[in-house]
């Protein structure tokens, strides 16, 4: 059982703010400039998946084939295109903008406008109580040593912001096979010859563009909606999907997968669907 930190007596904040991500800095920031006490309760890295396992490091994977692909539709430059894009510096460059999966650049945002970082998990633990356990944080808080409860009151409110994690599918035989998430493929140091990518999301075509561009042989997306971008205008679905197309990504829409196999020792994998 893990020792309290800072005995009874909780520390008094006027906002207490649970995740460091996009909405939660950006809820304390704002908080903290009108005049509140504020602290946010964060275990992995301010900035939260965005910053490091979304959209700045999907975008920087895409941006050496978006460059080149831009650079073929002009006449005059197209001729000019040749080669293959230098993945070990994508990669770099990549790891350069996560801040080396550091929050050292992103903490004092917060810091200087006068909020408390609480690195830890936060749970509540009562009206507005957040009990704090820094047994499993990535880095530990000077407030606390690693391994104790730090328990912190709100006088105003609790912000829960702790975003979401990636889901795994119940697909017989997928978790066998080791598939990525959103985390390990923005973090991938290897372009696979084949990538199969199940759903057709902004994250899902975001991947499978990306991958393409960067020298992937083989790259298919498997959506069981009737087009791709489902949650957004019909017509950008239509768009993108025609354009993966001419791009060699095959897209199979209105399917489902229904069970994955490993083919071979090496690690590649089979997708059977309908």
């Amino acid at each position: 059982m893990s020792a309290v930190a800072n005995g009874p007596d909780p520390e008094v904040f006027d906002l207490i703010v649970i995740g460091a991500g996009p909405a939660g800095e950006v809820v304390a920031g704002r908080a903290a400039e009108a005049g509140l006490s504020v602290a946010v309760v964060e275990r992995e890295r301010v900035g939260g998946e965005c910053s490091y396992w979304g959209c700045i490091p999907s975008k920087t994977l895409l941006r050496p084939g978006d460059v080149i692909a831009a650079a073929r539709r002009v006449p005059g430059a197209a001729s000019a295109v040749t080669g293959e894009i230098d993945t070990p510096a994508a990669f770099a460059r990549r790891d350069e903008m996560v801040g080396g999966y550091s929050d050292e650049g992103a903490v004092p945002w917060l810091l200087d406008r006068g909020v408390t970082l609480v690195r830890g998990r936060g749970r509540l633990a009562g009206p507005l109580r957040v009990d704090v356990d820094t047994a499993d944080v990535i880095q530990p808080d000077e407030g606390a040593p690693a391994g104790t409860i730090r328990r912190l009151a709100a006088r105003k409110a609790v912000v829960l912001a702790t975003g979401t994690k990636a889901f795994m599918p119940p697909i017989p035989g997928l978790a066998d096979v080791e598939p990525w998430d959103n985390r390990s493929a923005t973090g991938a140091t290897i372009v696979p010859r084949r990538l199969v990518v199940l759903g057709g999301g902004a994250v899902g075509t975001e991947l499978a563009q990306g991958f393409r561009r960067l020298g992937t042989a083989e790259v298919s997306i498997i959506e069981g909606q009737p087009r791709l971008l489902a949650r957004e205008e019909p017509f950008a679905g239509d768009e993108v999907g025609a354009a993966f197309e001419a791009e060699g990504i095959t897209v199979r829409t209105g399917c489902r997968v229904t069970a994955v196999r490993r083919a071979d020792a090496a690690g590649s994998g089979a997708a059977s669907s309908s």
